[in-house]
Order: C-alpha cells, then sequence, then structure tokens
C-alpha cells in the first residue's frame, strides 16, 4: 500500500472513530435528559450498543494498519467500505442534531424533540444496517488475530439489529410498582375489625372486586385506606396504585403521575387523556396483579351523574379497587353490597390512639377518656388536639379547659391547622375545615338538604322531631333532602319517635361536633341570626298548647325550644315588635330570601297585626325576594298591599309609601311595563325632591330607579344626566370610595356607552370594576359591573379582553345565582355575540339556540325582550352563516313584535329595522331594503345622533345597498363619510374602521375603475392603476388609506370584497 492510501486509509479510520465518539456522547445526553432509557425508540437501543463494537473493530483495523497485518491487497478494498461507514455516521450525526437536547434549550423545544424522534426511527434503522454491512465487510479482511472477535461481534450486533431485547423485555414482564402520594407513620390505632372485613371481601383471587368505605369527614378513611394499601409495599407480586378522586382536575393530576411512573404508552403525549391511559394499563395483561385505591370519591354528579367518571373506572379479574367517600350514595352505587360504614372510634381505640400519639407518661387514664369523649371519637379531632397539646406544651386538662369555655373558643380550637404525614397536602387538616367543605358541596348540590342542616344546628343535637325540619310543600324533595344528610353521615335516624295521632314521627340525631362546625359556618357567612329566627318562628308556628292530650308533642318540642331561648341570638328577635328584618340578597339565594321575608310577615301579622308599620314593611321585602325571582304575581300582590296600607296608615308622602311606590316601578321594569315603570319612577323621584330633598339617600335611589326606565325606553340623554346627578349626590355624601358612589359611576358609564360615547364609558367603568372587584368580589353588582364593561370591551372590538372577562362573569354568575337564573343567560348570550364577531359562528349558533330556549320557556312565550334580543342574535349568526332567508323570517318577525311593544321610534326598533333591511340587501330585494335602511338611518340621525355607532351601522349598510344598485358614487361618498365619523368615534384600531376603509377602498376603487374604463374583470393591477390616477381626480380617498390598502387592492373583486366575505357584519 502507497504512504499516500495508508494515510488516507488513517485518516477515515480516526475520522469515523472521532464520529462515533461523538454519536455516543450525544446518546448520553439524551440517556441522562430521560429519567430511563427505556423511553427512547427501540431503534436508539440498538445504535446505543452498536457504535461502542463498531469503534473497537475500527481501533482494531486501525493497529492492523500500523503494523502491516493487512496485506495491501486488503487495505485498498477497505478504503471504501470505511468510507461509506464514515457517511453512514455523518447521517446519524444529521439526525441527532434532529431529535436530541442541547444545553440551554427551552422546555418545550426539548420536549418536542423528544416527542419527534419517534419520525426518524427509520433513518436510525437504515443507519444502523448500512454499518453491520461496512462491519461485516471488514471482517472478510480481518485475519486471523481479529476473526473471532469481529466474528463474535457481528453476531451480537445481528442479534440485537433483529430483536431489541431491552424493550420486549419490558413489554412482555409486568413490573411491580408501588405509587401512593403519602408518607407512612406508624401510630395507626385500633379499627381490627374493619380491616379483617377488608381482607375478606378483597380476599377473592382472579376475580374484581371492589369495596367502599363510606363514613363522615375526619372519621379516618383515608388513613384506613393507606394502613391497607402498606401490606403491599415491597411485594413482588402485587402493585398499588393510588389516585385522589375529589375531582376531575385532581384524578387528572394523579393519573398522570401514575402514567408517567409506569411509562404507559403514550404518557409524553400532552393530548392523550391520563385517565382513559391508566384505565386500559390496569386492565392489560402487563399490569399484573393491583390494588387500586380512590380515595375522597364524594361527588356524586362527577361519578354517576354528568360527569360519567365511573365509565372510566378499570375492572380487572387482576384487580382491586377500594374507594373511600363522604357520600353514602356514591359508596354503594360503586360497590353494590360491599360497603363499610366507618364510624367514631370506641373509647378503647380513641384512648390508644392519644396514648400513642402524646406519649406522655403525665396522662391518666381518666384525662385520656375525658378527651376521647370530649371529641366524641373522631380521629381527625383527637389527632388535631394531641398536635395543639404537644405544640404548646398543655396538659390533657388545660387543653380542655380551652375547650369548654365557650363555642367560640370550641371553633378555634378545631380550626387550627397543623401538620400531618399522612392527611392529603392538598386538603387542609382541621376538622371544622373538613366539614365546612361537606357543607359547602351540600350547599351547591341540595340547598333543601342545607337548609334543613342549618335549622336542626339550631335545635338540640338530639331526637329532632321530623315535624320541626319537614318541608311541606314537597314530600319527594325533603325525603331527598333528608337522604343526603344521612348519606354523608351528618345526621342518623333514630327508631324510638314518638307516637302522635296514631303514628310514631320519625326523628333524627346530629353530631355534636357537627352541629358546633356548622353554627360556626352560619356565622362565618353571616346566617346565624338569620336562621336562628327561622327555628324560631318554626318553632312558634308548629309548638302545640300544653296541655295533657298533647303532651307527647310539646314534650319532644320542649328541649329544642329551650335551646332556641338559650340563644345569644335571641335578643335580637325575641320581641317580634322590634325585630327588624333585613334579609343580605348577596349572602343567599333568592328563594332563601322570599322565604325567610314570608315567614317574619307571618310572625309580625300574628303578633303586631296587619296595619303596623313593620308588618307594612315586611312586604317591601316580600315584593323584592319576589321579583328577583321573577314572581311577578306575587311581587304585585305584596307592593299593592303596601301602598295600600301605608298610605292608609302613614300617609301617600311618607318616605315608606313612597318606598313601596318605587318597589313597584322596579317590579314593573323586568315585566316589559316600561312606560309604568318610568310614571311611577319619575312620580316617586319628584316627591321625594320635594319631602326629602335633592341630596337624601333615598332621592338618590329614586333616580337609579327612573334613569333605569328612561334607558330602558332609548331615553339615554336624560338618563344620563340622571346617573351624573346621583353620582354628585352619593359622592358628596360618603365620599367617591363608598360602595354607592362605584356603582353610580358604572351606571354613568353605561349611560355614556348607550350613546355610543365609549371612551368616556370605559374610563369610568374600569375604574368602578376595578375598585368593585378588590373590595366586594361577589357581590351581585360587581357581576352586572363585570358583564357590561365586557360588552363595553366588545362595543370598541377588543374581543380577547372582552372574552375574557365575559367568560369570568358567567363564570360567577352560575357560581353565585345559579344555572337557571335569566341573568346567567344574559351572560351566555353575551358570548356568542363575541363567538359571531370572532368567527366562531357554529359555537355561536349552539350557545344561541340553548338561550332560545330557556328564555321562551321561562318567560312563556315569544314577545319579551330578552327572547326577541337572542331571536336578533340568531338571526345575525345564520346571517353570517350565508343562511339569509332563515335570517329573513326571524328577522321580519321579531321587527314586527318591535314595533307593537316598543313604537317606531325606540332605538331597538331602529336596531330591527336596520338589521332587516342589510338581509334584505342579501336576498337582492333591494327596493325593499333602501326603504327601511333610509327610515332607520333618517330617525337614528334624529334620536341616537349622527354619529352614533348604530347610526353609522345603519349608513355603512345604506353604502352597501347603493353599491349593489350600481350607484358607485354615492356608494363612495357614503363610505368616506362613514369611515371619517368611525374613525373620530371608534378609533383608528377598531375591526369595525378597519373593516369600513376597506368597504371604502373597494368602491373608490371600483369608481375610478369604472370612470377610468377599466373593466372590472381586468384584475387588480388594472384596480391600482385607476387607484393612482383617481389621486389626481376631485374626490381623493384619504391618503393613508392609499398606503395602507395599495398592496391589497387585488384581494378584492369589484362588487364583492368585504361585504360578501362578512355579510351581516355588525348585525345588531
Amino acid at each position: 500500500m502507497s504512504g499516500v492510501e495508508a494515510l488516507a486509509l488513517i485518516g477515515i479510520i480516526a475520522s469515523t472513530l472521532q464520529l462515533a465518539s461523538f454519536s455516543s456522547q450525544v446518546l448520553r445526553r439524551i440517556k441522562d435528559y430521560k429519567d430511563d432509557t427505556t423511553t427512547l425508540p427501540k431503534e436508539f437501543w440498538t445504535l446505543q450498543d452498536q457504535l461502542p463494537l463498531i469503534s473497537h473493530a475500527l481501533h482494531i483495523t486501525y493497529k492492523q494498519t500500523q503494523s502491516d497485518e493487512l496485506a495491501e491487497e486488503a487495505c485498498k478494498a477497505l478504503i471504501p467500505v470505511i468510507k461509506g461507514c464514515h457517511q453512514e455516521v455523518l447521517k446519524l450525526k444529521a439526525i441527532l442534531e434532529k431529535v436530541a437536547p442541547s444545553v440551554g434549550e427551552t422546555g418545550w423545544k426539548r420536549n418536542w424533540k423528544a416527542l419527534t424522534s419517534v419520525f426518524h426511527d427509520k433513518d436510525v434503522t437504515a443507519v444502523a444496517a448500512g454499518l453491520a454491512q461496512s462491519l461485516a465487510v471488514i471482517n472478510n479482511y480481518h485475519g486471523a488475530y481479529t476473526a473471532a472477535t469481529t466474528g463474535s461481534i457481528l453476531q451480537k450486533l445481528t442479534a440485537m439489529a433483529e430483536v431489541p431485547q431491552k424493550v420486549e423485555v419490558k413489554v412482555e414482564v409486568p413490573v411491580q410498582h408501588f405509587i401512593a402520594p403519602t408518607v407512612w407513620t406508624d401510630d395507626f390505632a385500633g379499627r381490627k375489625d374493619t380491616i379483617k372485613s377488608l381482607e375478606q371481601l378483597l380476599a377473592a383471587e382472579d376475580k374484581h372486586r371492589r369495596v367502599s368505605v363510606i363514613g363522615l369527614g375526619g372519621v379516618g378513611k383515608t388513613r384506613l385506606l393507606l394502613q391497607y394499601a402498606y401490606r403491599f409495599k415491597g411485594s413482588d407480586t402485587h402493585s398499588v396504585f393510588w389516585i385522589h378522586a375529589s375531582s376531575m382536575s385532581r384524578m387528572n393530576k394523579t393519573c398522570a403521575e401514575i402514567a408517567r411512573l409506569v411509562k404507559i404508552k403514550g404518557w409524553e403525549n400532552p393530548m392523550s387523556n391520563k385517565i382513559e391511559l391508566v384505565k386500559d394499563y390496569l386492565e392489560s395483561p402487563m399490569s399484573g396483579k393491583w390494588t387500586l385505591l380512590l380515595d375522597n370519591a364524594d361527588d356524586y354528579d362527577l361519578f354517576y351523574g354528568s360527569g360519567k367518571l365511573s365509565t372510566l373506572i378499570p375492572r380487572s379479574d387482576n384487580g382491586a379497587i377500594l374507594m373511600s367517600t363522604r357520600d353514602g350514595r356514591v359508596g354503594m352505587e360503586f360497590a353494590k353490597g360491599n360497603s363499610i360504614s366507618l364510624g367514631a372510634l370506641s373509647l378503647e381505640e380513641s384512648i390508644t390512639l392519644l396514648d400513642t400519639r402524646l406519649g406522655v407518661e403525665d396522662n391518666t387514664f381518666n384525662d385520656l377518656k375525658e378527651l376521647s369523649e370530649e371529641l366524641c371519637g373522631i380521629p381527625l379531632a383527637l389527632v388535631q388536639a394531641s398536635s395543639f397539646i404537644k405544640q404548646n406544651f398543655l396538659s390533657i386538662p388545660s387543653y380542655l379547659e380551652i375547650y369548654r369555655s365557650s363555642d367560640k373558643d370550641k371553633i378555634e380550637l378545631l380550626s387550627e391547622d397543623f401538620d400531618d404525614d399522612y392527611r392529603d397536602d392538598e386538603i387542609r387538616n382541621p376538622i371544622a375545615t373538613t366539614w365546612s367543605l361537606s357543607f359547602e358541596y351540600i350547599q351547591k348540590r341540595d340547598p333543601l338538604a342545607a337548609d334543613i342542616l342549618s335549622v336542626m344546628s339550631m335545635l338540640d343535637p338530639q331526637a329532632i322531631p321530623e315535624s320541626l325540619i319537614y318541608n311541606e310543600k314537597s314530600n319527594l324533595k325533603f325525603s331527598k333532602a333528608m337522604g343526603t344528610l344521612q348519606a354523608f353521615s351528618l345526621i342518623t335516624a333514630r327508631v324510638d319517635g314518638l307516637v302522635w295521632e296514631g303514628r310514631r314521627e320519625k326523628s333524627f340525631d346530629l353530631h355534636r361536633l357537627v352541629r358546633l362546625a356548622m353554627r360556626s359556618w352560619l356565622a362565618h357567612h353571616e346566617r346565624l341570626e338569620l336562621y336562628t329566627a327561622k327555628a324560631l318562628g318554626i318553632m312558634a308556628e308548629r309548638f302545640v298548647h300544653s296541655d295533657w292530650d298533647t303532651r307527647a308533642k310539646w314534650g319532644a318540642y320542649l328541649p329544642h325550644a329551650a335551646v332556641l331561648f338559650q340563644s345569644d341570638h335571641l335578643k335580637h328577635i325575641e320581641d317580634a315588635k322590634d325585630m327588624k328584618v333585613s334579609h343580605d340578597q348577596n349572602q343567599k339565594s333568592g328563594a332563601a330570601s322570599l322565604e325567610e321575608a314570608e315567614k317574619a310577615y307571618t310572625l309580625r301579622l300574628r303578633f303586631l297585626g296587619e296595619d303596623h308599620p313593620d308588618t307594612l314593611e315586611t312586604l317591601d321585602l316580600i315584593a323584592k325576594a319576589a321579583k328577583d325571582l321573577y314572581l311577578f304575581p306575587k311581587a304585585i300582590d305584596a307592593c299593592y298591599r303596601a301602598i295600600k296600607g301605608k298610605t292608609d296608615t302613614l300617609g301617600p308622602d311618607d318616605p315608606s309609601t313612597l318606598k313601596s311606590m318605587a318597589y313597584l316601578g322596579i317590579v314593573y321594569r323586568p315585566m316589559e311595563k316600561l312606560q309604568e315603570a318610568k310614571e311611577i319612577g319619575t312620580h316617586v323621584l319628584e316627591r321625594r325632591r320635594a319631602v326629602l330633598g335633592n341630596e337624601h339617600p333615598d332621592t338618590l335611589i329614586s333616580m337609579s330607579y327612573a334613569a333605569t326606565a328612561c334607558r330602558a325606553l332609548g331615553d339615554y340623554e336624560i338618563a344620563a344626566k340622571l346617573e351624573a346627578e346621583k353620582l354628585k349626590g352619593w359622592s358628596k355624601l360618603y365620599g367617591p370610595s363608598h360602595p354607592q358612589s362605584l356603582d353610580a359611576l358604572a351606571l354613568v358609564g353605561w349611560a355614556y356607552a348607550c350613546q355610543g360615547k365609549y371612551v368616556e364609558a370605559d374610563k369610568l367603568m374600569g375604574h368602578s370594576l376595578a375598585v368593585q372587584i378588590d373590595t366586594r368580589p361577589t357581590h351581585w353588582f360587581t357581576f352586572w359591573t363585570m358583564h357590561s364593561y365586557s360588552v363595553l370591551l366588545g362595543m370598541q372590538g377588543k374581543y380577547f379582553e372582552a372574552e375574557e372577562l365575559s367568560e369570568q362573569a358567567l363564570d360567577l354568575r352560575t357560581q353565585y345565582i345559579g344555572l337557571s337564573h335569566p341573568y346567567r343567560y344574559v351572560s351566555l348570550l353575551y358570548l356568542a355575540w363575541i363567538y359571531n364577531e370572532t368567527g366562531r359562528y357554529g359555537e355561536a349558533e349552539t350557545i344561541e339556540l340553548e338561550v332560545l330556549d330557556f328564555n321562551q320557556k321561562f318567560y312563556e312565550g315569544d314577545t319579551h325582550h330578552d327572547v326577541l334580543l337572542t331571536r336578533s342574535q340568531l338571526a345575525s349568526t345564520y346571517s353570517y352563516m350565508s343562511r339569509h332567508s332563515e335570517a329573513y323570517d326571524i328577522k321580519s318577525a321579531v321587527y314586527e313584535t318591535r314595533l307593537k311593544t316598543k313604537g317606531e321610534t325606540h332605538p331597538a326598533t331602529l336596531r330591527c329595522k336596520s338589521s332587516l333591511g342589510a338581509t334584505l340587501t342579501s336576498l337582492s330585494r333591494l327596493f325593499e331594503a333602501e326603504t327601511l335602511l333610509t327610515s332607520a338611518r333618517d330617525l337614528q340621525q334624529t334620536i341616537l345622533g349622527a354619529e352614533h355607532p348604530e347610526t353609522l351601522t345603519t349608513l355603512s349598510r345604506l353604502a352597501t345597498l347603493y353599491e349593489r344598485r350600481g350607484k358607485h358614487n354615492e356608494a363612495a361618498g357614503l363610505f368616506l363619510d362613514v369611515f371619517e365619523a368611525s374613525e373620530r368615534v371608534l378609533g383608528e384600531k377598531h375591526p369595525r374602521t378597519r373593516a369600513r376603509a376597506k368597504d371604502l377602498e373597494r368602491s373608490e376603487s371600483a369608481r375610478l375603475s369604472l370612470e377610468a374604463g377599466v373593466a372590472s374583470t381586468s384584475g387588480g393591477k388594472g384596480v391600482v392603476k385607476a387607484l393612482e390616477k383617481g389621486q389626481e381626480g376631485t374626490q381623493k380617498m384619504p391618503t393613508k388609506l392609499v398606503t395602507r390598502f395599495k398592496g391589497e387592492v387585488t384581494s378584492f373583486a369589484v362588487g364583492g370584497g368585504e361585504f360578501e366575505e362578512r355579510l351581516g357584519s355588525w348585525t345588531a
């Protein structure tokens, strides 16, 4: 071999070795980046083991060239082979550059490379095959020194290329896992019988088993599951998986963690359903024997209602599932007959638990016994108390002295947080907090059950007669509510109820600590006094005369009456004459407000008489609560009775009489009796100005009522003046930061918005909302301001911000006023409007049909304002979707109804007229369209103003009509007027301004093209030339529009353009 050839061979070998070493380093980087190399595609396994072998073989070849062990002919033949090997490694380098993570890369990019590496599997396989072939050729030329070594290398390489053994072994052999995200402690006490029952129920082999543990929060369900799970710790035949099942988000989180740790196929894909991955894995043979623990599965609706999560719970003969739940309905549905009810610890078990945790020899048996009995054997309460005692170096008697001093001290002790190794780190520990979560869940899911539990907490906790809590309106609802309370183990039924009128009455026990926690929860929500009054009203209504024949009934009631009369809150309500009932509408539902108002009226009527001022005052509360529930006949009746009674006893100008009249006007407003509402509101305002003065709070409130009626009638200017006067008055009385002033500020802003003064409105409403969110985030008026401000943002074309805020308002209204309240559907309908404006027509239509169905049923017909508004918006969506005939049918019907109910000059009627004209234009019924649009324009210019946004919308539609009729000069001139006005009113960046700029550019280009004799079919270049020529004529297009859109002219054909693409845009 010549020196040149030898040097070339040596250089190729050295280069190949260097590249192979580099490739190994990159593969090690991938291995370091991943927790486990089994997650790599199997083709990388081959190369990871193959490259060192190839490097070794080439190193031997290099040595043989140095020692002249290879013949010259062999060296010449090896040069192209090693060059080929060099090319394969270069290919490998290029692939690894694409898929291997680099230092300093962001997390998302590293993850993306890992995910996309699978697409290069075939390329890597080809490289491996090429390298194997090269090594086979080298083997033919090696001497005896390397034959055996290379042969064995080739054999190993070939075997690995055919079967990636590591991957196959991982797939075939089940691996045991212990995944329980808690820390083990050894202070578990008692529950031997329960553990034994679990073992018996879960013992069956080769059969799917399900068991539920049901009990009150804090009785140790989670701790019991953990105790059972740890018997499999370290097992080589059995896996344990723990899932937090309190919510869908928590289940997703823990299932994602299980999928990651087990390396379930697809776990890295962010779009995969982790719950389904875990289910499929546990139902497959590769999972082996397993036990799944579902902890805190308390939400029945999540599992068996709308959530339907039960369908994702795995079922396999290799596995068993153990569930813990507070809701007995979930447990019984899940495990059928295999349910275990977990109650409090026995006295012996309680003492053992305390002794284990305290570990102090000074604690006597009597001390431990006394504390156990005081805390009713509830494990969480015992653990909490022992932690407090240890942390504060107290003795048990000292702790009990503090605990027994008052109910307030009891609650403070039961609310003390503490560190606990075995409880879920995302759930707060105190027993009072644990039960509060149950109360809040019940309040949301079953308000009647929460109401009953609240009343029961006002009474003695033992032997509460059903007749003291029974809701006679619906036996079915009452039975379901009592079932809910028993399912959560908050109450227990007794079998020794009193016999009355030939039948045994049911009675119930309320857990003593649950009663205490419930009263604390009510006090925190400022409802304790309310339910004390409610319980007292029930007692007054149902307590019988204490004669011999009725002794059984009054004897059963007496302990509960005694507890009521010992209440600290009785002093506020014990004298009906002095009782001031004021139901805070923001702290409870409208139904609760109405019920309490009617109860208060019944009490006052009984004790004070029909004409007493306090009795008449309560009628106002009934009227307001009934109006909020849209029970208008009841509200009207209460108003009439209050006005008549007060006029007869107090006089027509008495402040209380005027207040009842004002309430009547408030009731008329949602009934669509707007003229009556305005007349009454104006009358009350004038009388209050005369009697009380312009700056009296009642006068200022009347200004708001009158302004609301004026605004609803389209008298925006009068409404704005009244709102501004009211704002000035409240600010003078209480200062600008008072809630009344902030409310007034928001209403002034909304009045400006109705007038099209968006910039001024934005400043006022934005400031008001920011302070309201900071000071009273859950107040109903904060929700109104949030919704109205989102509407204002949409009017300004800020759709992203509008959608975000609108969704928040919708969520809050859903949470605090319920799924079936009209205000929620107002927010939902506006969200659909935003979807229309952003091109999501299908989503908008779905929402609009849902809202329409609700409104038609709720308002019982098609004539209510909210129904008409919904139908108009649905028609606009059809226009967006080019379903013009359907849109026409709806719009024409709505327009006729608006004419009859609101009159020809109302802004809503004019909006409908303009929208109908646009649809007629789309249907090529141009003469009819022009008649409507011209009429709408004239009236809007008179009533709203020449530059009101709605007037500009009508003018834009009219210009489009002119364009369709070939009146290009009129169209171009009108488009120019609309564009310039839009820039002044809406701003240059508003989507409507931009759309109108394109309309103007298109129309002007068409006009100039026709004047220049350029045919519309000549294409974009002809239009551009005409545009440039037109700049020298008499009617010029604005220079900035020429600059902005000159490059876009070719995308618009004469007669088409923006109008054809967005037909129905900005439709009311």
